[in-house]
């Protein structure tokens, strides 16, 4: 049995270090390779990037890891935040077409005061307590302001997570149905059918991390190993489908610009054979323009 577990948790490492791996070179090429007229691609590479940062965390044991561990987990939850603010921002700018710099939005105000309060309270704890925290589900009598950061942010990362989902699908619905089929039309509704599979891959992944990691946090249960492996292979074959359905939602999209551009070519000057009349026909009207000015000066 302990030859099983240590086998187990040996596949886990490097499936961790795959994953990890592989999503950060998709969001390095999407971020710095493959371009959008409006930035929307450094959004979609820092939403990959951050994919990364979560199989890298699987790297880490108790044995490997410079602090404790759960010490270094609460203090990477902040930047989780980020996930569903680039989410809603990319699909805006995606569905709107917005070339404006993107900067530092406010919707990015949350992650950042998370962050800050759980340094200020990690250091706090770290500098005046003389010792490192020992952070877990805490007993009535020992709850402190760290344990409470750590039951609280499962809980207000879940709300962010639900709130963005809902005001993500609902600028979805508001996409107008395409009853046309103009090439353009088309093209946009490539892009929307991408936004709209993207938003749901991700809230697939998030319901299956509530069900096995984040409830049994609550209800006192540790969430073992099996549970953390079970959320990152969905993630990871969800990486999968999402950059083979990208790239041929590209591939498409590239053969109708073709085709779009074969059926508007330039304009020529219309030849004799695509006139209304004939060289004779126009010759003869010009004859009889000139005799109708000729009586007109006689009579004058």
């Amino acid at each position: 049995m302990n030859e099983f577990s240590e086998f187990f948790s040996q596949g886990y490492w490097w499936f961790s270090l795959l994953g990890g791996i592989h999503c950060l070179g998709l969001g390095l090429y999407i971020r710095y390779i493959y371009h959008e007229k409006n930035g929307t691609n450094k959004l979609l590479g820092d939403i990959f990037s951050l994919m990364a940062l979560y199989f890298f965390t699987g790297l880490l044991t108790s044995d490997n890891a410079p602090a404790p561990i759960y010490l270094l987990f609460i203090l990477i939850i902040p930047v989780y935040f980020l996930v569903m603010p680039l989410l809603y921002l990319y699909c805006d700018r995606s569905l709107h077409e917005s070339e404006r710099p993107i900067g530092f939005s406010r919707h990015f105000y949350p992650a950042l005061t998370i962050a800050i309060l759980v340094i200020l309270t990690t250091g706090y704890r770290v500098l005046f307590a003389n010792h490192w925290p020992d952070i877990g589900w805490p007993q009535a009598a020992g709850i402190t302001n760290l344990s409470l950061l750590a039951m609280l942010l499962p809980a207000l990362l879940f709300i962010q997570t639900g709130i963005y989902f809902y005001y993500i699908i609902k600028m979805l619905s508001r996409y107008p149905s395409r009853t046309s089929r103009l090439h353009q039309d088309s093209l946009k509704d490539i892009k929307f059918r991408w936004l709209l599979v993207l938003t749901l891959a991700l809230m697939s992944n998030w319901l299956i991390r509530a069900v096995l990691i984040i409830l049994p946090f609550y209800l006192g249960d540790q969430a073992i190993i099996i549970n953390q492996a079970a959320t990152k292979l969905t993630l990871l074959l969800t990486v999968y489908l999402l950059a083979i359905y990208g790239l041929k939602q590209i591939t498409r999209a590239a053969f109708l610009r073709g085709k779009l551009a074969q059926q508007l070519p330039q304009r020529k000057p219309m030849q004799a054979s695509q006139q209304l009349l004939s060289s004779e026909e126009l010759a003869y009207l010009q004859q009889l323009m000139k005799e109708d000015e000729r009586e007109n000066s006689q009579k004058e």
